[in-house]
């Protein structure tokens, strides 16, 4: 099938990313996964590599993003970035411009990597509200997390909204605000995210905003990317699984699957022959590819 006609087929299918069988993704077999140091801020959630060392991107209320030395995890520099909400994926492209995907938000941010000035901001292609299709995992909580608490003084059920599933509220203001991408990578100038409520894949044509190529993700909570040669690596966090998609046609060509007693996946990178992935209850991971 030729890219074109891969992409259009893929677009044109709303229920694509529901054709993906999982069980059926060649596995790259077991890894053992390193818990390499704590993160310098508590909810970390996007991670990436570069020469000056690793970045780490937290989505708690302060918005920090850190520059890591790999060796020790000691700080470099670190600043915030204001008005972000639920942050998930950064790059730095061959201009020295960081690309931030302010997911809660749905909105797709830039700022200086030396001091996190806010430069622009742009509307995220693909966002929209999550959704579930037949056959998805159940969703998933780091092993790592301590036990919800439960509510203390919880809604008396008779006040308790009565909405079918997919309904909202008659006096809501919209049905389509909700998240926007997640995990960020930069190729030849082009922006490669994942998109967890439409549940694709998307490269995107900074200078011009226009689409160049998109394809389905397998499932409901798609997070960080990372690049293995000419490949990139998505990871799923309800699968528990990391997905290796070839950059011209988006097909997977195989996975690794963690298990339910390693850290959950969230921000994803790769560096010197080592998949690096954050949890985001404090702790940065590793494992070699």
């Amino acid at each position: 099938m030729k890219r074109r006609d891969f992409l259009y087929a893929a677009a044109a299918t709303p229920m694509a990313a529901a054709t993906i069988d999982v069980a059926a993704v060649r596995s790259r077999g077991s890894r053992k996964v390193e818990i390499a140091y704590k993160s310098p801020h508590a909810t970390p959630n996007g991670l990436q590599a570069t020469p000056e060392g690793l970045w780490v991107l937290d989505q708690g209320k302060e918005n920090f993003v850190s520059l890591l030395n790999f060796a020790d995890g000691k700080v470099i520099r670190e600043f915030q970035v204001p008005g972000l909400a639920g942050a998930s994926g950064l790059t730095v492209d061959s201009n020295g411009v960081m690309w931030i995907n302010d997911t809660h938000n749905s909105l797709i941010v830039t700022c200086d990597p030396k001091d996190g000035k806010l430069l622009a901001k742009y509307w995220c292609p693909g966002a929209g509200r999550p959704y579930q299709v037949a056959g998805d995992p159940p969703a998933t909580r780091s092993p790592l997390a301590p036990p919800p608490v439960a509510p203390a003084n919880p809604a008396p059920a008779g006040n308790r909204a009565r909405l079918a599933a997919g309904q909202v509220a008659l006096d809501a203001k919209t049905g389509l605000s909700g998240e926007g991408g997640q995990g960020m990578e930069v190729r030849d100038g082009l922006l490669y995210y994942a998109c967890l409520p439409s549940r694709r894949a998307y490269v995107l044509d900074p200078k011009t905003w226009r689409i160049q190529g998109s394809w389905p993700l397998p499932g409901n909570r798609a997070h960080g990317v990372g690049w293995e040669g000419d490949s990139l690596w998505i990871a799923d966090t309800n699968w528990r699984a990391l997905f290796r998609h070839d950059r011209k046609t988006g097909e997977i060509v195989e996975k690794i699957q963690l298990t339910d007693k390693d850290p959950l996946i969230h921000g994803v990178t790769v560096h010197d022959g080592h998949l690096w992935f954050c949890d985001d209850v404090g702790v940065i991971c590793n494992f070699k590819l």
